[in-house]
């Protein structure tokens, strides 16, 4: 080998050397940039200092002197007085009477046994026959017979027992007046008598009025016992 070729070759292991040699500085550089192998070191921050912004005071005015607050005494309550009541006696209510209880009004009992209902009808026999006919019964609608119908007036006393005209129902009477139909008024009278001995009245006197017309020409009386 001649100088020339062993020349090359230490330059070449000179020159790797050298190669090896920057990448080891790199790589420390790059741990820590602040050796001193680094021609170009980081820059010292400088810290900032930060002042206290300054209140301007208005032109012609002082600082106002700094309020010390005064304690404010402690008021103690008085006690109001003590107040006794006054017991004023209440007057008793009056008495309110009682109101007083008006009693029902009752139907007057009659003085008699039997109450008599009085209407004006057709004859039975036709417009060629007037008089009073009738019934006797009890408060249910039962018949009574033996009661006698006593019919007075216009020439008549007669004295009918119940009973005897059925046509009207098993307690019929009737009292013939006249065959035509008669306007007379107040002259004819009927009164039911009790059929026991002295056979006094047990009913009141019935007027009887006629107004001349053949549907009224036949009084018809029905004689009901109340008690």
């Amino acid at each position: 080998m001649g100088k020339r070729d062993r020349l090359f070759n230490m330059l070449t292991i000179v020159m790797l050397g050298l190669t090896v040699l920057t990448l080891a500085c790199y790589i420390v550089i790059a741990i820590n940039p602040a050796i001193p192998l680094n021609p170009f070191p980081p820059g010292t921050q400088v810290a900032l200092l930060v002042l206290p912004s300054a209140t301007p005071t208005p032109e012609g005015q002082s600082a106002p002197p700094t309020w010390t607050p005064t304690a404010t005494p402690t008021i103690t309550p008085t006690p109001p007085p003590t107040f006794t009541p006054t017991h004023t006696s209440t007057p008793e209510p009056t008495g309110t009477p009682k109101p007083t209880k008006t009693p029902t009004p009752r139907v007057t009992r009659s003085a008699y046994p039997f109450t008599a209902e009085l209407t004006y009808e057709t004859p039975y026999y036709g417009c060629n026959w007037a008089g009073v006919a009738g019934l006797v019964q009890d408060l249910d609608g039962n018949p009574l017979t033996g009661y006698v119908a006593r019919v007075s007036g216009g020439g008549l006393d007669k004295a009918i027992e119940a009973g005897e005209y059925q046509m009207y129902g098993d307690s019929g009477w009737e009292q013939f007046f006249n065959n035509y139909p008669i306007d007379v008024k107040g002259e004819y009278r009927v009164q039911l008598h009790d059929k026991n001995p002295p056979h006094g009245p047990v009913s009141d006197v019935i007027m009887l009025d006629f107004q001349g017309f053949c549907s009224k020409s036949m009084a018809f009386v029905v004689f009901t016992r109340n008690h």
